[in-house]
């Protein structure tokens, strides 16, 4: 043997072959190019002769018998006769053999699936008429296989049986019917059917007329079970189901034209889009497809369009997704804090700004628990930026834990740098929070967020400055032509909501909202009233803590650093800036010229909180200082970043309104100024003197002596400050004058200047009103 052991190729049972014939020796030799060792049968045997082969033992050399019926049994040896290398060669050869089975193998396993899956997904009534067929042919197979014989005996054995079956049910009729049986038609009802009987085909006559499909007769012919055999030995049992009736006919290209003209996001009806269609088709030049008649665009869009498909193009893709199907997550395996979302919302009521006093429509960011629906944070402010988001954070970090995810949209006051920089300050790197932003145009899978945002438009609909859609229009205008007259004349409107009160509805709002039963949290038995109800989300909270839940809260020494943002900023002789802002602290002059990480807080402006910084690691080191605001600083007051915004809105507005009041002085006819001229009263000088009130030239003459004279002032500051001395004596034209002076912020600073009390004078122009 040669210590030559047979080899097992693993994946592929018994393929290694341990004899080989004179015939497979020269066969294998010869695929090798022969190397010295014969490559002929005949050359085999005479090598075999020579070295003694067919004397050896059995285990070495043995008679194989023959494989066709009258042939002569070979002689075969054992592979480790054999060379080295014709070894080697057979090796490979039975590996690449066995390579090929297991792939065939494979393809017919996937090609099963593949039958399977098709099969489910034909109609009911093909698929029963496919498993009818094939359940014939099995027990054909079957019957021939029990009884040792061919298939075509199976078939003509199952002919026979069902000449006998339609036999019987011919005797069976005539009996019924009460007609005389002969004696052989006697003896046939007492024999036992082989077609049904539990030794014969067990095939019933239901499963032969399913099989038939349609068919007058449930008999089946020779020629229809050869071809059945025929169709699933070669294509698998799917072959075996009846095709299809014929198919609709393809929609015409011309439809598809007309599509274009229907298909738009202004939603044209059927017959105007089909009106505009044969207008094109009319115009254009050369030969066009035949259009279609309104009646056959109206039966395809009908018929042979789903309620998706004819809605494409019309809607958009938020629109359409309401249409289609949707995965509805489950949270009842989650903890709280372990995913916080949160999304921004505008209010649909106009509040007053809280600086400026004037109507604006506040947004509002809320954070929610997934696991629980708990409202744990929220911010207000004029957008949805950084500061907002990040406020809302820290009221939702400090309050109820740190949460592992932070699940929210793409928009720019969640997806920046200020949140992400992983590299160097990065809040989640920070608080160790994983961030996850929803796909775009893809609000569904923000529904708890989205959902929970309506509880801000009932606050909104029960204020009186509701601005939403569903407000009357007459309404709507009345309550703004309102709030901004009152605004201009007397800096507040009594039906404009305070920010203060604002801030206090929506803290209500969202207690109200957190001791609310919530339907997509679980029902329980009510202790108080005992029926069945589901949890609020406060409920929900205490149970998880009660079943062993503890938030990873936030260190109160740790609160405000971890929530403030930083900024690579170099110190110059003491000095670091932020914002336009110069901070210094003495302890910086060590660090001159190096590069710091300066902490700032968003609403506060007269320090910041210096760090060295780590450039391999990237991120800010041990405290340096808290340096303040002052040394060579550009302002004398400390600019936050909210003021700057400000101020930079303000700014903006008043060019805007200086432009156009140049444009309005440009406009002015000057000759037409000059013929107004008015004769001009002697009146006593109004300016204010230290210590003395002011005081008007008064004429004590009889006034029936003369008749009287309207009064006519050089400047708005002498009407003001006669107004204050006569308030029951003012014109409604007066009255008018005074009013747009206090409303226009410059007017009003002039007359203050001039020593005029603006305030009591906004009290008189009230009562006048």
């Amino acid at each position: 043997m040669n210590g030559m052991l047979p080899v097992r190729f693993q994946g592929a049972p018994s393929v290694f072959r341990e004899y080989l014939t004179a015939r497979e020796i020269a066969e294998l030799a010869a695929s090798r190019g022969g190397d010295g060792f014969p490559a002929t049968e005949r050359g085999v045997r005479t090598h075999a002769e020579k070295r003694g082969w067919n004397g050896l033992p059995e285990h070495l050399s043995r008679w194989r018998n023959a494989d066709a019926k009258g042939g002569r049994p070979s002689r075969e040896y054992h592979i480790s006769l054999l060379p080295d290398y014709l070894r080697t060669a057979m090796a490979a050869t039975d590996m690449q053999a066995s390579i090929v089975r297991q792939h065939q193998a494979e393809q017919a396993l996937d090609q099963r699936k593949v039958d399977a899956l098709r099969a489910a997904a034909l109609p009911a009534a093909r698929r029963a008429v496919m498993l009818a067929r094939a359940e014939i042919l099995r027990s054909i197979e079957g019957y021939a296989i029990a009884h040792q014989q061919t298939r075509a005996w199976g078939i003509a054995s199952f002919l026979e049986a069902q000449a006998d079956w339609v036999a019987r049910q011919a005797t069976e009729r005539r009996r019924d019917t009460g007609m005389p049986l002969t004696g052989r038609e006697i003896a046939t009802l007492a024999r036992r059917l082989v077609l049904t009987s539990d030794d014969g085909f067990q095939l019933s006559p239901d499963l032969l007329e399913a099989a038939n499909d349609r068919a007058r007769s449930p008999e089946l012919s020779e020629r229809t079970l050869w071809r059945w055999f025929q169709a699933r030995d070669e294509r698998g049992i799917l072959a075996l189901a009846p095709i299809p009736p014929k198919q609709a006919d393809p929609i015409p290209q011309a439809f598809f034209d007309f599509m274009a003209y229907y298909a738009i996001p202004s939603k044209p009806s059927i017959a105007n889009a089909h009106r505009k269609w044969l207008d094109d088709v009319e115009a254009r030049q050369g030969v066009q497809l035949m259009p279609l008649t309104l009646s056959q665009v109206t039966r395809i869009l009908r018929d042979r369009l789903n309620n998706i498909e004819k809605n494409v193009g019309r809607e958009g893709i938020l629109t359409l997704r309401a249409r289609m199907s949707y995965v509805t997550r489950t949270t009842d395996d989650m903890w709280p804090t372990t995913v916080y979302t949160a999304d921004g919302k505008t209010f649909d009521a106009e509040v007053a700004d809280p600086v400026s006093g004037k109507p604006m429509r506040p947004e509002i960011t809320s954070v929610l628990d997934v696991a629980t629906r708990r409202c744990v944070g929220y911010a207000v402010s004029r957008k949805e930026n950084v500061i907002a988001v990040t406020e809302a954070l820290r009221r939702s970090c400090s309050t109820h834990g740190i949460c592992a995810i932070f699940y929210t949209d793409r928009g720019a006051g969640y997806k920046n740098k200020r949140f992400d920089d992983d590299r160097f300050g990065g809040l989640m790197a920070r608080l160790g929070i994983t961030k996850m932003h929803a796909l775009p145009y893809n609000s569904q899978a923000k529904g708890i967020i989205e959902r929970f945002n309506h509880v801000w438009n009932d606050l909104a609909k029960r204020m009186p400055t509701y601005m939403g859609c569903d407000m009357d229009k007459e309404a709507k205008k009345a309550i703004h032509q309102e709030t901004r007259r009152e605004i201009k004349e007397f800096r507040v409107a009594r039906r404009l909501p305070s920010w203060a009160e604002f801030i206090a509805a929506v803290e209500k709002t969202i207690n109200d909202y957190n001791a609310r039963p919530h339907t997509g949290l679980p029902r329980f038995e009510d202790p108080e009233t005992g029926r069945q109800r589901h949890m609020t989300p406060n409920e929900a909270w205490a149970l998880h803590v009660q079943n062993g839940f503890e938030p990873v809260m936030i260190d109160p020494e740790e609160m405000d650093d971890l929530f403030r943002p930083h900024e690579i900023r170099t110190t110059r002789r003491a000095l670091v800036e932020w914002n336009t802002n110069e901070y210094y602290h003495p302890d910086l002059e060590a660090y001159h010229g190096e590069k710091v990480a300066v902490g700032y807080d968003l609403h506060q402006a007269d320090r910041v909180w210096v760090r060295e910084f780590d450039v391999e690691e990237g991120q800010p080191g041990k405290l340096i200082c808290v340096a303040e605001f002052g040394g060579n600083a550009q302002r004398y007051i400390p600019l936050t970043a909210e003021q700057k915004a400000l101020e930079d809105r303000n700014r903006a507005a008043l060019k805007r309104l200086d432009r156009r009041r140049t444009d309005k002085l440009a406009e002015l006819d000057a000759p037409l100024l000059e013929q107004q001229a008015v004769e001009i009263a002697d009146f006593v000088d109004i300016t204010p003197r230290a210590a003395e009130p002011l005081m008007l030239a008064v004429d004590n003459s009889d006034p029936s002596a003369a008749p009287a004279q309207r009064r006519v002032f050089r400047s708005d500051e002498e009407l003001a400050a006669w107004a204050l001395q006569h308030p029951g004596e003012l014109t409604p034209n007066q009255i008018r004058v005074l009013r747009d002076c206090i409303a226009n912020s410059t007017a009003r600073k002039v007359l203050e200047m001039a020593g005029i009390d603006t305030e009591a004078l906004r009290i008189l122009l009230r009562a006048a009103a």
